[in-house]
């Protein structure tokens, strides 16, 4: 597998959209990478340097994001219905899964999971953008 490093620049700006598009504020996307609010906002076109744990955490959170993306077809809505909502099988929130010592990676994998059952049965997928409450509904069976 080849490693490439982005930019930080480009990692925080992506982290930044994938943190508002599932409702997180500044103040709870500072706390999810360690930090200050004030040092995140310094940081907002610099971005961290690689190999930060800043910079790991904002990696991870994009990925757990571009899946969250595929599962619900982009419907902002019912993403961030999703992110905010009790989901049995992690037997908490995912948002509140991330803010733990390693749950962005416990909910990457769930997504992951998700994905799968999608793959394997393409009639679970098919997460309707105008209908929010069966799109919250089929993510969270």
């Amino acid at each position: 597998m080849i490693h490439s490093t982005y930019p930080p620049s480009v990692v925080i700006k992506a982290f930044t959209w994938a943190y508002q598009e599932v409702g997180l504020n500044q103040a709870e996307a500072a706390d999810l990478l360690g930090i200050s609010e004030s040092s995140l906002s310094q940081t907002t076109l610099l971005g961290f340097e690689h190999g930060t744990t800043e910079y790991r955490k904002q990696l991870s959170f994009i990925r757990m994001y571009h899946l969250l993306i595929a599962l619900s077809e982009g419907d902002s809505e019912a993403m961030q219905l999703w992110f905010q909502q009790y989901q049995s099988a992690i037997a908490t929130t995912p948002k509140d899964l991330c803010f733990t010592s390693d749950g962005i990676e416990k909910v990457t994998d769930y997504l992951r999971e998700l994905k799968q059952t999608v793959e394997l049965n393409p009639s679970f997928s098919h997460l309707s953008r105008t209908n929010t409450n069966s799109t919250a509904r089929a993510m969270t069976h």
